[in-house]
């Protein structure tokens, strides 16, 4: 008899639980300034962003605005180092066209970075041997011009994606501070 009596009890307790829920998540969207019961948007993921062809910017600023990511431009490497340094950017995008510059010593540099982001570089030509040498020189991937969407998003999240995870298993993950600074 004792345990039918503690049926309903339980039965009562589940019941309070499952309509208390509802309360408790308003608790928590309230909290990350929502009250209307949708989920808060996820925050916008940063990326600087060297791009030689105007056409290529344009593509790629369309590319970011439906893909909840802020793309940052810079136009010379000294301006990316310090909006990279400025916003810990977890992802920079060179373009290996840029005039003047070497994309060998983009990728060094920013891969040596104090937050090490991972750095993505843009191509006309993109072959196993180029995506070695990215490699080589620190970087993490190699994107096909014209800019495609989905090769940018794919990139770009899975770029992030493995920043994460190593920022997570650095030793300097806790004490990781933003250098304001440069080699320049």
């Amino acid at each position: 008899m004792r345990t039918v009596g503690r049926i309903p009890a339980m039965c009562m307790a589940m019941k309070s639980f499952f309509h208390a829920a509802p309360e408790a998540k308003k608790v928590r969207e309230i909290g990350r300034g929502r009250t209307d019961g949708r989920q808060a948007p996820a925050p916008a993921l940063s990326i600087v962003a060297m791009v030689a062809d105007e056409e290529d910017r344009k593509r790629l600023a369309n590319i970011a605005g439906r893909k909840q990511l802020q793309v940052r431009f810079a136009d010379g490497r000294e301006e990316a180092w310090v909006i990279a340094n400025q916003l810990d950017a977890p992802v920079i995008l060179c373009d290996r066209d840029l005039p003047a510059t070497e994309w060998r010593d983009l990728v060094q540099l920013f891969a040596s970075a104090r937050h090490r982001p991972s750095v993505i570089l843009i191509s006309r030509v993109v072959d196993e041997y180029l995506r070695q040498e990215v490699i080589l020189h620190g970087g993490y991937d190699v994107v096909a011009k014209p800019l495609r969407e989905d090769d940018v998003v794919r990139s770009v999240r899975l770029a992030w994606s493995y920043w994460h995870s190593a920022v997570k298993m650095s030793p300097q993950a806790s004490t990781r501070t933003v250098k304001k600074s440069g080699p320049f």
